[in-house]
C-alpha cells in the first residue's frame, strides 16, 4: 500500500537514476518504479509508528571525545622513506603509462 507521499512514477526514476548516473534500460522501468514504491511504502509504514512506542530514551555511556589538538603525522619522513627520489619536494614514481616520448 503506498501512500499519497510515496508515489513512485517512471519519470521520478529516471530522475532518481540520472542522479545516480545510472543507465537503466526502458523496459526495466516498470520493475524499477515497483520496488522503489513499495520501498517508500515500507518507509511509510515505519514513520507511521508513535515514538511513544518505543517508550522512554535509556541514558547510556557517553561517547568518549579524543582532544582535538594537532599532531605531525611525520609527512616528510614517510615521504623519504617510501620515494627516495624527489624532485621540488615531490616523490618522484616509475611512469607507469605511456613511452614518455
Amino acid at each position: 500500500m503506498t501512500s499519497a507521499r510515496s508515489v513512485v512514477t517512471v519519470e521520478v526514476v529516471r530522475k532518481v537514476a540520472d542522479l545516480a548516473r545510472l543507465r537503466l534500460p526502458d523496459e526495466d522501468l516498470p520493475r524499477w518504479t515497483e520496488q522503489l514504491s513499495r520501498i517508500l511504502a515500507y518507509i511509510d509504514q515505519l514513520a507511521a509508528i508513535p515514538e511513544s512506542a518505543f517508550g522512554p530514551a535509556r541514558p547510556g555511556p557517553a561517547t568518549p571525545v579524543r582532544p582535538d589538538a594537532p599532531v605531525d603525522g611525520g609527512g616528510l619522513e614517510a615521504l623519504e622513506a617510501n620515494a627516495p627520489r624527489q624532485v621540488h619536494g615531490y616523490g618522484v614514481v616509475p611512469r607507469v603509462v605511456g613511452s614518455g616520448s
